[in-house]
């Protein structure tokens, strides 16, 4: 697939229900940008042997250039998602971390604030590909796009009929897409219809009868940048698990406390690369009951909008409603009320917020716009459908499936294309703990002798440990990471505090049952390389393999970047168990377990530096 990066993010603002921020601009074209849209984002919900996933797109560029694949051990069932998902979902999961500041009335600033921061139709019927050695299995419009399921014997064959009908793809994609030809996968490809452009792009949402999720790598090394970031959430049973990766729990310590979300990223990826680069770790898992977030607000009725019969009517009822200021919101208001050509040159915010504003229409510019979008034609109707079908339907479907599934799970990690060599699969544990998403430590301004003016800042963490880091004269922060609310996914690109040590607090193996088994980093390329057989439902490591294991890494704070254990000598990894994509191996008698395969964003190739048991 070539999904190409979206270059900035969406120039939207959600209004959540359960705590909706205030736009200065009061409209639905407003200049927040609430959530970074850098990392790549999918939900999964895993309802026993259904599983649902939506998977956010990104792409920048002509939209006849836009084309997507995604491989699938079944044929699927198609919909539209939407944006505010995700929105929602950063929301109220998003890692945040706060201070709690130790007052000293001696000491001041230093900049700080010293106070305490707080659905598709069913398929086709086969079809005859006209292209030998493809069958293509179903073909139909689902939102914006022209969608395909097909089947190929060899990956060149797959991508031959793709380029053919307008689904573009580099020869490259070929010995990619092959592996999982092998497998007898399905391949889902999508276009935009021709009166589509990239700003019509949605969610796609797909559902299949598989009993574990999947996020398909391999196929998308070859459009990525180095360390990408992948957010994954799982809803179902229990707390969700990478069952062939590693996880990896975060040093707080090497975090930059004092400049919010400048070094997160930096941070995740080390503690990845000392999980041999194939680790995730968990920065939420709670039960859905302690989520904090509607997606639906039971007001929402699209058919009473469609009693607004003029456009400044319609878009008053929305804002006045509350409904979700997303980029589709944006597209509907910009198919259903065009800007008249001459007022093409003006800004979409002054444009439509004019419109919107009750009063508005009886002063210059404001009243030209009024006058000139009323003397053009207006589909209440239409527009009404559209928001029911494309906003609230899918908000609708993924409240009622939070609301039945008792568990949610967010996990992280960044992924380089020689990374890319195995499909995650993920799994559930009963017994694991909960993982809040706050952080927290305190912390002490410290003054030299005679200044009043703060040169240092003593933090202590929630381990008990302690540490003193410096403070720029003309830092100007005003508290940390709680002030800003979440951290910044696709950037924070700062070192990390060497001071504190080691990035990753631990290096571990999760599996179904039992609590974590924590490794010594030194180990963490032979635990990776046995992880690739790892199958659902089976003990992932051996008993005489963890004989071979060294103790568990203790991390020495005052000695930075160094492990307190012998460091085993190096075991050469083996390739993964197979060539192919997501699967696993039988493990009862009610048969074999089939694993999500896809689900990826199928979009990226990167390169990234493996600094194990380094701190910088």
């Amino acid at each position: 697939m070539l999904l190409h990066r979206l270059a900035a993010p969406l120039l939207t603002a959600l209004a959540t229900l359960a705590a909706a921020p205030a736009w200065a601009c009061g409209g639905f074209f407003c200049s927040q940008q609430p959530v970074d849209q850098s990392a790549e984002r999918i939900l999964y919900l895993q309802d026993h042997g259904k599983v649902t996933v939506h998977i956010q797109i990104s792409y920048t560029g002509d939209a006849e250039n836009f084309s997507w694949v995604l491989p699938l051990q079944k044929q699927p069932t198609l919909g539209i998602g939407s944006d505010t998902v995700f929105q929602i979902l950063e929301q109220a999961t998003a890692p945040t971390f706060q201070l709690d500041w130790k007052q000293n009335p001696n000491c001041y600033g230093g900049g700080l604030c010293m106070e305490a921061a707080a659905s598709g139709g069913p398929p086709n019927a086969d079809n005859d590909s006209g292209t030998k050695g493809v069958k293509v299995l179903a073909q139909q419009n689902v939102g914006p796009y022209d969608t395909v399921v097909l089947q190929g014997e060899t990956g060149k064959a797959v991508v031959e009929w793709l380029t053919q009908n307008g689904y573009q793809q580099p020869a490259a994609t070929a010995p990619l897409i092959d592996l999982y030809a092998k497998q007898k996968y399905v391949f889902l490809a999508l276009k935009l219809l021709k009166d589509k452009g990239a700003g019509d792009l949605a969610p796609i949402v797909v559902t299949l009868p598989e009993a574990s999720p999947c996020l398909p790598l391999r196929l998308t090394q070859l459009a990525a940048k180095p360390d990408m970031p992948i957010v994954a959430w799982v809803v179902g049973e229990h707390r969700a698990i990478p069952k062939n990766f590693l996880h990896v729990e975060l040093n707080d310590a090497t975090l930059d406390w004092l400049q919010p979300g400048t070094n997160y990223k930096t941070v995740v990826s080390k503690a990845v690369d000392q999980g041999s680069g194939h680790a995730f770790t968990t920065e939420y898992a709670q039960p859905t009951t302690k989520l904090g977030a509607t997606f639906v607000d039971p007001t929402w009725q699209p058919a009473e909008l469609a009693k607004n019969t003029t456009a400044s009517k319609f878009l008053m009822a929305l804002l006045e409603k509350n409904y979700p200021r997303s980029s589709q919101m944006q597209n509907l208001v910009r198919k259903y009320i065009p800007k008249p050509k001459a007022f093409e040159a003006v800004a979409d915010q002054q444009f439509y917020n004019c419109l919107s504003c009750n009063g508005c229409e009886q002063s210059a510019p404001c009243s030209d716009y009024h006058a000139a979008v009323k003397a053009q034609p207006f589909d209440a109707d239409k527009f009404a459908k559209d928001v029911e079908e494309l906003i609230v339907k899918p908000l609708g479907d993924v409240q009622t499936a939070v609301t039945k599934l008792p568990y949610m799970t967010r996990l992280y990690t960044t992924v380089s294309p020689e990374e890319m060599d195995k499909d995650p699969i993920f799994a559930f544990n009963a017994t694991l703990p909960t993982v809040d998403r706050v952080h927290k430590a305190s912390a002490e301004a410290l003054c030299e002798p005679g200044v009043q003016q703060a040169s240092k800042v003593k933090l202590t963490f929630a381990d008990g440990h302690q540490l003193t880091v410096p403070v720029s004269k003309t830092q100007g922060f005003c508290g940390g990471f709680g002030i800003g609310g979440s951290t910044t996914f696709g950037k924070g690109d700062a070192a990390i505090v060497e001071a504190g040590g080691q990035p990753a607090r631990k290096v571990q193996v999760l599996d179904e049952q039992g609590a974590p088994l924590d490794i010594h980093p030194a180990d963490a390329d032979r635990v990776d390389a046995e992880l690739n057989a790892a199958s659902v439902g089976k003990t992932s490591l051996s008993a005489e393999f963890r004989k071979g294991l060294a103790a568990a890494a203790t991390w020495d704070y005052k000695k930075p970047g160094l492990v307190v254990t012998s460091t085993p000598p190096k075991t050469p990894a083996t390739p993964p168990a197979d060539e192919g994509g997501c699967t696993a191996a039988p493990t009862s008698a009610a048969g074999p377990w089939t694993l999500l395969g896809g689900l990826g964003l199928l979009a990226v190739a990167l390169l990234r530096r493996r600094g194990r048991n380094v701190a910088g």
